[in-house]
């Protein structure tokens, strides 16, 4: 039977990895009671100071950072609500030009019918009131008709016989251009001002080469008619290949040779040309 101990007093109790008895199970203990739910901070209660510090530090810094995002999450959305505000907006108003546009475009072709229609009326009005005219009267009126579309072919024959005139004048006064005059009289009476003046530049230089250049060539076209031949060969040649390149005549071609090489025609002029 077991044995009780009476008025024992304990005054040391030692603890081993291991017992002395394997079969003797001895359970000692002593504690608080309380909860088994435990949350943060009943864990960082139980840690030491340095420990709980560093944590506390770490949860501040998070704490503060998902405050941040909070921040810029509630601007991100005040933005987006914003933007799809001013695309309603946006979306309103197109609409409302659309609507515009098809009212116009409405508009516009009942006027488009609505004029040809008063043009059909005041022709057939014009036909019933001439109708309506005497004889005589209506008469007057057809070759009063007929004599003012007569003037003004007139004056229309007349201001091209006299915008050819001054291109012929024109067109002499450019001597020195190696075109042939009707080409050139085309040329003047189609292009701008700044064109004409760019011919007349071409001409003044082409001339002053030639008046400069002359004496010199006329003394000596028998003995300089092969250097004059070759000279022009090149230009010729020259001036092929930019007919190719540029697709442009053969006079056009040689005139733009002769300007971008001043020195090739003078060799031309200096050989015997005249």
């Amino acid at each position: 039977m077991p044995f009780i101990l009476k008025d024992l007093v304990i005054d040391r109790v030692d603890l081993v990895d291991e017992g002395a008895n394997s079969a003797a199970f001895i359970q000692l203990y002593k504690r608080k009671e309380r909860s088994d739910k435990m949350d943060l901070q009943d864990i960082i209660a139980q840690m030491k100071e340095e420990h709980a510090s560093v944590v506390k530090s770490a949860l501040a810094d998070l704490e503060a950072k998902i405050e941040k995002l909070q921040a810029q999450l509630d601007e991100i959305t005040i933005e987006r609500d914003n933007a799809r505000a001013d695309l309603k907006k946006v979306k309103d108003e197109l609409e409302k030009v659309q609507e515009d546009f098809e009212k116009t475009k409405n508009e516009l072709n009942e006027l488009k019918v609505s004029k040809a229609k008063t043009d059909n009326n005041e022709e057939e009005n014009f036909e019933e009131i001439l109708k309506s005219l005497p004889e005589n009267a209506r008469e007057l009126f057809k070759k009063m008709k007929a004599q003012k579309e007569a003037a003004e072919e007139a004056i229309r024959k007349a201001k091209e016989a006299e915008d050819h005139a001054q291109a012929v004048a024109k067109a002499a006064e450019l001597k020195a251009l190696p075109i042939e005059q009707d080409k050139l009289v085309k040329v003047i009476k189609g292009c701008s001002k700044e064109v004409l003046e760019l011919l007349t530049t071409v001409n003044a230089a082409m001339e002053e080469i030639v008046l400069g250049e002359v004496g010199k060539s006329r003394a000596n076209i028998g003995a300089n008619t092969g250097t004059s031949n070759a000279a022009w060969d090149k230009i010729e040649a020259k001036a092929e290949e930019i007919q190719k390149s540029r697709g442009v005549s053969k006079a056009k071609a040689i005139s733009i040779v002769i300007e971008e090489n001043p020195d090739l025609y003078k060799e031309y002029l200096q050989g015997g040309a005249n």
